[in-house]
């Protein structure tokens, strides 16, 4: 049966989703179609009233937005109080987080002891639950401009019982096994950060690609993982959930699904 999904959020222009979500629609045998749609906080009501989409991809800045419209939420979205993922039924928006699993899988294969992220947003907040499930006794760390929203999101995660502290120290990238950056992929990092990072580096960026910080990893000669990874399978989550309405029902070599979205998107770069 054809289904109509969209990403939604401002800007949208450049977003890479709609390529990768129409990849996976052609590997699965799919006949679902996928857009997005230029939307504000200030139309965002009004749209989710009158659109007709079976489900909706939500980004920036419309992550806290879509969680307070929905009727039911899934356990991660309640946890940090954000959704990125909608599902349209009789009853209306079922709101659902798959940031948490995107992150989660694009750090498969790092290890980590300690962990320092950058930003207080709600990726921040999604990034704090993912490293935390992956390595329960990981040091977590928030270092962020806002000092006052930094310490707001220490506050959240001590609040549901999750350790974790600020730092300023501009050195102190190269302290952490685990850097994860949640902030602009343009923003101006030479006057933040000093020294050699040692670790390795989750940038959710992912256009233009590399940001600025990954610049300085990638010529330090240390690991970096491409925010592509995050929203690959974070769009692989969706995909469970419009399919079957649970992330947690995989899809039959989903390693497959994953390098036709992930070809996807580089063609469009």
């Amino acid at each position: 049966m054809a289904k109509h999904f969209a990403v939604i959020g401002s800007p949208i222009e450049h977003s890479k989703s709609p390529a990768i979500h129409e990849a996976a629609y052609r590997v699965l045998d799919l006949d679902w179609t996928y857009s997005k749609a230029e939307v504000s906080l200030a139309t965002f009501e009004t749209f989710i009233l009158e659109n007709t989409f079976d489900g909706l991809s939500v980004t920036m800045p419309l992550k806290e937005a879509a969680f307070g419209s929905a009727y039911s939420a899934c356990p991660q979205s309640i946890r940090v109080g954000a959704a990125n993922t909608l599902l349209k039924t009789h009853d209306g928006w079922l709101a659902y987080n798959t940031d948490i699993f995107g992150i989660s899988k694009a750090l498969d294969t790092v290890t980590f002891e300690s962990v320092l992220i950058l930003g207080s947003g709600a990726t921040a907040r999604n990034a704090v639950v993912a490293v935390s499930e992956i390595e329960p006794k990981a040091k977590i760390s928030i270092q962020g401009r806002n000092t006052a929203k930094a310490d707001l999101l220490v506050s959240w995660a001590q609040g549901i019982g999750i350790g974790v502290e600020t730092v300023s120290s501009p050195s102190a990238i190269n302290e952490f096994d685990l850097v994860v950056s949640t902030i602009p992929p343009l923003s101006e990092t030479n006057d933040w950060f000093t020294g050699r990072p040692r670790g390795t580096l989750l940038d959710v960026a992912y256009s233009p690609w590399p940001s600025a910080l990954a610049r300085k990893w990638l010529e330090s000669g240390s690991n970096v993982v491409n925010g592509l990874e995050m929203l690959i399978w974070q769009a692989i989550g969706q995909l469970r959930i419009f399919r079957n309405g649970s992330v947690a029902e995989s899809f039959e070599n989903e390693e497959k699904l994953a390098e036709a979205m992930r070809s996807a998107a580089n063609s469009e770069s």
